[in-house]
């Protein structure tokens, strides 16, 4: 499905897109820019915490081995952020994504090193001195990115068709996630979800496929970046589980 090619950029939308890169752009010049004395003031130390590391850590990364796991969040992040933005846009939601988002920022790069201090240092009592990645905030992004994809499906179809929508996003995704980590356990339950799927629309409370495709033509702009949005997160969680 393609998205309509007279979509034109506002300056507002081209600035936000920019803010909303301009995070990566930071964690890569603090990671390669700073020296690695001034990043150990970032780090979450479990044995010696202080207040100000429960947020910082999320913006240094460990420089061994590599640099795959700065690479890997940001490419995550990036992946999951813009789509989840495009679809708060179209729906002309600008106020709620940027509130969203700044609460996930903020709450759950703390959320994420307050979890991984009690669990590692209180609960289990290993004694980790560096705690640090963005890991936890690219989750919480990916947690919004299937909401706002649920809630669209929710608040934009009509019940029976979003009933439909649902199931054929968790279908598509389980069998993606089975098939590419052999794991037919998944796969059995993404099966089972679509032979359910495809039985509801024999009911009266799922819509048939072609209603489904009705909406889709009516609101082919909204329709094509909720599809492109689903697609890119199973792809994503496809490649991480693999």
């Amino acid at each position: 499905m393609e998205l309509d090619r007279r979509i034109r950029v506002t300056p507002l939308q081209a600035g936000e897109v920019l803010t909303l890169l301009s995070i990566p752009l930071i964690l890569a010049v603090i990671y390669y820019l700073t020296p690695i004395s001034f990043q150990h003031h970032l780090v979450l130390d479990h044995t010696n915490p202080a207040l100000h590391t429960f947020w910082t850590n999320s913006l240094v990364h460990e420089h061994k081995p590599g640099d795959g796991h700065l690479i890997g969040n940001i490419v995550g992040y990036t992946i999951l952020v813009l789509p989840c933005w495009a679809l708060y846009i179209h729906r002309n939601q600008r106020r709620r994504f940027w509130t969203g988002f700044l609460i996930l920022l903020t709450l759950g790069a703390l959320t994420a090193s307050i979890s991984s201090y009690l669990a590692f240092h209180e609960v289990l009592g290993l004694q980790i001195q560096n705690d640090r990645g963005f890991s936890g905030v690219v989750g919480a992004v990916d947690g919004f990115l299937v909401m706002t994809i649920l809630q669209t499906f929710a608040q934009e179809q009509e019940e029976k068709v979003a009933m439909l929508s649902v199931g054929l996003y968790f279908a598509y995704l389980f069998m993606g996630l089975g098939a590419l980590t052999s794991r037919y356990i998944i796969l059995g339950f993404g099966v089972l979800a679509l032979i359910a799927v495809f039985a509801g629309t024999r009911t009266k409370y799922v819509s048939h496929p072609e209603q489904l495709s009705d909406w889709g033509y009516k609101n082919r702009r909204l329709s094509g970046i909720s599809y492109r949005c689903a697609r890119e997160y199973v792809r994503l969680r496809c490649s991480v589980a693999h």
